[in-house]
């Protein structure tokens, strides 16, 4: 019986040596990914959803874009396709009030800047 128990601690000991932290080096985290920096206008933009109607290009092919059958989505860089006008005021009016008949809903929650944010990088899309 001593034999055994002699033998079973011996079994165990040897376990826990292996198991001690002193021999093994501590191995380091990687380091966080570097930060990435997106211009606020073009984070309103994507935040606000318009890149899934309008596109991330303003080609008018978002990932929605067939869902929303044969309906019209203003390509931002052909300035014929606007139905308010091109200028700056005329994007933000349509942002901030929606455009009628159409899917573009009124973004009315958002503040003056971001609409006008969001307004000056559809704009930029311009060709």
């Amino acid at each position: 019986m001593k034999i055994r128990l002699s033998l079973l601690c011996l079994i165990l000991l040897s376990f826990l040596a292996d198991c001690s932290s002193e021999n093994e080096t501590p191995k380091k985290e990687p380091p966080p990914p570097p930060a990435v920096t997106v211009p606020f206008p073009e984070a309103m933009y994507v935040q606000n959803g318009c890149v899934s109607c309008h596109g991330t290009l303003g080609n008018g092919r978002g990932t929605r874009t067939q869902l929303l059958g044969n309906s019209r989505i203003p390509n931002f860089q052909d300035k014929s396709t606007y139905i308010y006008g091109s200028s700056k005021e005329a994007i933000a009016k349509s942002i901030k009030n929606g455009v009628p008949g159409t899917y573009m809903k009124a973004y009315s929650h958002m503040r003056k800047t971001e609409i006008d944010a969001v307004a000056e990088y559809i704009q930029k899309m311009q060709k």
